[in-house]
């Protein structure tokens, strides 16, 4: 160790930093508590976690591919198989039944109108000429009709391809309200009842052939499968 030069130019004084002896230690300088060969605790051997490391990222690659590949045959199922539709499908079925079996005689054109609304086709034309001055509206008119279709469920029997035509299944109870509806005992056997409103609801079961129309889904068959 030098010190530093002095100041009135004399020669520098050398101070040599003193040798330990053998055996012996040296005055001033910490000794190392630890025993030879030992390491601190912080101190891991080299190499020994980098096992640990890898065997962790393979795991964690393994779940992300598992994952990717779940996701991957999900979009490929719906791809490929047309039966698996979204909820407007069946949102618009229950609608147009709806529509299609409601009639209030106080409001007989609007119903009509609803009715037309939602078909297409030939049946369109049917439901035209069978709604038209003379035929069954005037007959509800004179009873003071009121009908409906209370949708129970909604199945899907087959979609096509391009996702624009669909063959469903719908399930409900069709109930009319007349003038003379309460006087009348539902029918023994049948699947018919008196509602406490003196109306009449009957179990009825459908299907329907429906299809794209700029955009819209509309009823072009009705079959009525199972009535009461």
């Amino acid at each position: 160790m030098t010190a530093p030069a002095p100041s009135d130019g004399a020669a520098p004084v050398v101070l040599e930093e003193p040798t330990a002896a053998a055996g012996s230690t040296v005055s001033g300088r910490r000794a190392t508590a630890r025993p030879t060969g030992e390491r601190p605790a912080g101190d891991a051997a080299p190499g020994k976690g980098a096992p640990r490391r890898v065997t962790a990222l393979v795991l964690v690659l393994a779940v992300l591919c598992v994952a990717a590949a779940t996701a991957v045959g999900v979009l490929l199922y719906q791809r490929l198989n047309p039966a698996y539709v979204d909820a407007g499908l069946l949102t618009s079925a229950r609608s147009n039944v709806e529509a299609l079996y409601a009639y209030d005689y106080e409001d007989s054109e609007g119903s009509v109108e609803r009715k037309l609304a939602v078909l297409t086709g030939d049946l369109r034309e049917q439901y035209e000429a069978d709604l038209g001055q003379g035929g069954i509206i005037d007959t509800y008119e004179q009873v003071s009709a009121t009908t409906r279709y209370e949708v129970l469920d909604v199945g899907v029997k087959s979609v096509n391809d391009a996702q624009d035509a669909a063959t469903l299944v719908v399930f409900g109870q069709y109930v009319v309200q007349s003038a003379n509806s309460g006087q009348q005992e539902a029918p023994q056997g049948s699947e018919c009842s008196v509602t406490p409103e003196g109306a009449q609801s009957c179990v009825q079961t459908l299907r329907l052939e429906v299809v794209k129309d700029d955009g819209d889904w509309k009823i072009s068959e009705v079959v009525l499968l199972t009535t009461s």
